[in-house]
């Protein structure tokens, strides 16, 4: 069995889904991946992120992503803006360790300050105790300037919630799972 590193990040979208979206990528894969994402980060810029990026830059950039070696996974919970999103979080990080390959090692989720990522850590050790995979995946936050392949889920997750040309470009090459049972 490969390791894979596992990179997760959320797209909040007015369709009424919260999208939590994980890319994952063979651990002998992370150099020449995290490498070819750099030379897609514009000039000037620290890095990708594709709500910032013209729709033309989009299209490029995803282009150059679809090759890349990796599996992608999206979970969405419904959603009403305005609400407090850390249900449809927490359902969302629940489902994603209930699908999560055994060969994914480590996961790597884009922080959102120190308490909510505390937050996010329960659920994951929750679930995977619940899961009885309580011995693994290791698990952390980074910033996306820190992380480049968190670049990854942003991208898909944008694209799959923003239909069209974006979601047909990505959709061989993501999962989606619904959660449609909606929660108080």
């Amino acid at each position: 069995m490969t390791a894979r590193h596992g990179f997760i990040d959320e797209s909040v979208r007015s369709d009424g889904w919260y999208r939590l979206t994980m890319v994952d990528v063979a651990a002998r894969d992370l150099g020449s991946v995290t490498r070819a994402l750099r030379s897609m980060v514009p000039k000037g810029r620290q890095r990708l992120h594709f709500s910032a990026e013209g729709e033309s830059q989009r299209r490029q950039i995803l282009n150059g992503m679809m090759p890349l070696p990796m599996t992608a996974l999206t979970v969405a919970a419904p959603y009403r803006r305005g609400r407090d999103e850390e249900p449809a979080r927490r359902r969302c990080i629940e489902a994603l360790i209930d699908e999560l390959d055994p060969a994914v090692v480590l996961l790597v989720l884009d922080s959102r300050g120190a308490q909510r990522d505390q937050g996010d850590r329960r659920v994951i050790r929750d679930s995977l105790l619940r899961s009885g995979r309580e011995d693994g995946p290791t698990y952390s936050h980074r910033g996306s300037s820190d992380e480049p392949l968190l670049a990854l889920p942003d991208a898909v997750g944008w694209s799959v919630g923003a239909g069209g040309y974006f979601a047909r470009t990505v959709a061989g090459r993501v999962r989606e799972v619904f959660l449609t049972d909606e929660e108080g």
